[in-house]
């Protein structure tokens, strides 16, 4: 059925790489995110799409980039909540795509914080601009909108044109005055569209840089365990090298001895006979030999139960980390189970959890993630800001206290007030926590070991 002129049309686009793939009217939208129609071309994926809200002219109003997240069967998940038209109300100004500066909503231009993350920027670089495919897309009118043509009347045509003979002056000042205004408001587009433009490359340019600062972290974070590992693995090698070699000082001091008793041995008996001499050199032979047996026999014994030991401990030990895990997974089952039925009513009810900690601010918590969050609320949290459960947990100390963790040559903390750092990400441990001379020989330790 036609339209009227004043009327506008809202419209979702799906796009895949640089293309799109399909073009809906928002009733065919919501059918999908009910349930009714699944997108086998999205199963397990997260698709980016376009709500766009387009006027008689098939000129784009209103435009909000945001993502939709499809399960295996190519369904909508149930947790998707993004307020399209409330961001369109809120949002800011965006190009001009022939009717004027758009409401633009994006990952660089969201009014709501709490929906950032589930949006996401357009490409404006020249070769590939999202709005230039989305605006050859709309006019090409593959969604087959039509508007009604407004009627003017034959004798209302007279008069204008007889009016406009009559006043071509002002018509010239007024056509005068509205290219000028057209001009600066395509100067004003562009300046807002190269704004934009300059939002979204910073905002890839702080996630390239989370990027590699997580990565630093994590690198930093190896070392300093493998550091610790070879320390740990350094002393047990001293302890076991030291016992060793008191083992064998009082072999070998009993080996001197009987040598000792012996060779005394020996001398009495030089004023035998040849054959008698001859006789007791031999038993003093076998006799060294048989005491050197029994004490290798005696070490290698000590060595074997040792060796037992250490494997009845490796296995108790494994053996205890396992019954912890299922502890662990059977307490998560009981709370789960237990307040499943309430948290699924205040799930579809429209409450959310929101937390807040330090180093992450305030995020919401979904329902399926609520008892990992209970389970291990530092773990968890830390996931959050980008970084391990033990660099979280050192920043965490820093952030509360953040004086120097080092110690003096009498072993005395050193307590020097630091600047406290506020991101996980940029927290490096042996240096954030550290004052300028407590810092140089932890990484000189890790330069060494690289």
């Amino acid at each position: 059925m036609p339209l009227e002129p004043t009327e506008t049309i809202e419209a979702v686009i799906l796009i895949s790489g640089e293309k799109i793939v399909r073009e809906m009217l928002y009733p065919e939208f919501e059918a999908i995110l009910d349930g009714f129609v699944p997108v086998p071309d999205f199963k397990g994926a997260v698709a980016k799409a376009v709500y766009l809200v387009i006027n008689a002219n098939l000129c784009i109003t209103s435009a909000v980039f945001f993502l939709l997240d499809f399960d295996g069967k190519g369904m909508v998940e149930r947790r998707w909540n993004v307020p399209l038209r409330h961001l369109v109300e809120v949002s800011g100004r965006g190009p001009n795509l022939g009717a004027g500066p758009i409401r633009l909503a994006c990952f660089s231009l969201c009014a709501i914080e709490l929906q950032q993350n589930k949006l996401w920027d357009p490409q404006m670089e020249p070769s590939k601009n999202s709005f230039v495919l989305l605006r050859k897309s709309i006019q090409a009118n593959k969604l087959g909108l039509i508007f009604k043509t407004p009627v003017v009347d034959n004798a209302q045509a007279a008069a204008v044109a007889s009016a406009n003979t009559h006043n071509q002056q002002a018509i010239k000042k007024k056509l005068h005055e509205h290219y000028s205004q057209e001009l600066r408001d395509r100067l004003a587009g562009a300046l807002k569209e190269q704004r934009l433009r300059i939002a979204t490359l910073q905002s890839r340019l702080q996630q390239n840089i989370n990027k590699l600062q997580y990565q630093h972290q994590q690198r930093m974070q190896a070392y300093q365990e493998r550091i610790q590992i070879l320390e740990t693995q350094n002393a047990e090698l001293d302890a076991r090298n030291k016992l060793l070699k008191e083992n064998l000082d009082i072999q070998a001091s009993k080996v001197e001895g009987v040598r000792e008793y012996f060779s005394h041995k020996l001398k009495t008996a030089q004023l035998d006979e040849h054959s008698q001499i001859q006789t007791m050199q031999e038993n003093f032979s076998v006799e060294i030999e048989l005491k050197v047996q029994a004490a290798t026999a005696e070490l290698r014994e000590m060595l074997d139960m040792r060796e037992v030991e250490l494997f009845y401990r490796h296995q108790n030990e494994s053996n205890l980390r396992e019954e912890i895990i299922k502890l662990k997974h059977e307490s998560q089952a009981l709370l789960s189970n237990s307040g499943d039925q309430l948290l699924t009513r205040l799930n579809k009810a429209g409450v959310n959890f929101v937390v807040y900690h330090p180093g992450v601010g305030q995020f919401a918590i979904a329902l399926e993630d609520l008892s990992c969050y209970l389970d291990n609320s530092v773990a968890f949290v830390a996931q959050k800001s980008g970084v391990g459960e033990v660099l979280y947990s050192h920043w965490f100390t820093h952030y509360q206290n953040p004086i120097c963790n080092g110690a003096d040559s009498h072993g005395n903390s050193c307590g020097k007030a630091l600047v406290r750092i506020g991101s996980p990400l940029e927290f490096h441990e042996g240096e954030s926590d550290r004052c300028e001379h407590h810092q140089v020989m932890p990484y000189k330790m890790v330069a060494e070991n690289r």
